[in-house]
């Protein structure tokens, strides 16, 4: 079944014996609820103050700086820990941030769908703009041209769905499609690409990290998309062998 899958890619992918592998499988389906059910926190994230009762940000200053020169911030995160807790933090942190999101009810398990996508549109109201990724994405395009916050995913949509331009780029010594939308629209809009990752320290305790803003070299559209592109990847890598619990698609690599 499934959980068998996950047990035996993490132990190829990240060369672990089955012991190992089954404890972080133990972890991922207890981050997969976790990330299911944090909704529930939302109602009591109203202010900055409680906010930070939960969730910490690491390297907040990467965004401050960028957004001072008046550049617009792509966030740029992966399916990795509860995505959407970053749009409410920095909402409520006063960066007025847009989503470019997929609220579909795919690949939820049992107990997750019943809960959680009922809910997830109710608490989601309580959001920021969720635009979605498969409309025509105007809004979000000004939004980040005029020196606005966007978020998009950078591992594509999940479950096989993909949405504008993907590429075929190496992931963990295998071949994985991943969307060039997110460096695309960096570079047209001179937006900084700032990859963000979400690190579960607890089941309701959230660490935010932004990375440094990664530029394109080449000054040629075509091959700075991969360049940005592959620049995630090595990062998004980098934080799934050191927290390989929180990655959400251990089952579709």
């Amino acid at each position: 079944g499934k959980k068998k899958k996950i047990t035996q890619n993490i132990m190829t992918v990240l060369n672990k014996d089955e012991a190992a592998a089954l404890s972080i499988t133990k972890k991922y389906y207890e981050n997969h609820y976790i990330d299911r059910l944090h909704i529930f926190l939302y109602p009591k994230l109203t202010t900055k103050e409680k906010i930070e009762k939960y969730i910490s940000f690491e390297n907040l200053g990467t965004l401050e700086k960028e957004l001072k020169t008046g550049r617009g911030v792509l966030i740029v995160q992966p399916h990795f820990g509860p995505v959407q807790i970053t749009l409410l933090a920095l909402a409520l942190s006063g960066y007025n941030p847009v989503q470019i999101g997929y609220p579909k009810d795919i690949g939820l398990s049992r107990i997750g769908r019943a809960v959680a996508f009922g809910y997830r549109l109710k608490y989601e109201a309580m959001l920021p703009p969720i635009l979605p990724a498969n409309k025509y994405l105007g809004k979000a395009y000004k939004h980040l041209a005029r020196g606005g916050v966007v978020f998009t995913t950078g591992d594509g949509a999940g479950g096989g769905v993909q949405l504008g331009e993907h590429r075929e780029f190496k992931f963990f010594n295998a071949k994985n499609m991943f969307p060039l939308g997110p460096a695309a629209w960096a570079i047209k809009t001179g937006a900084a690409f700032i990859p963000a990752f979400i690190i579960t320290e607890r089941y309701n305790k959230f660490r935010i990290v932004f990375e440094n803003p990664v530029e394109g070299i080449h000054k040629d559209l075509e091959k700075d998309m991969v360049y940005i592109t592959e620049k995630f990847i090595s990062a998004f890598e980098d934080y799934v062998r050191r927290y390989p619990h929180c990655w959400h698609f251990w089952d579709e690599i």
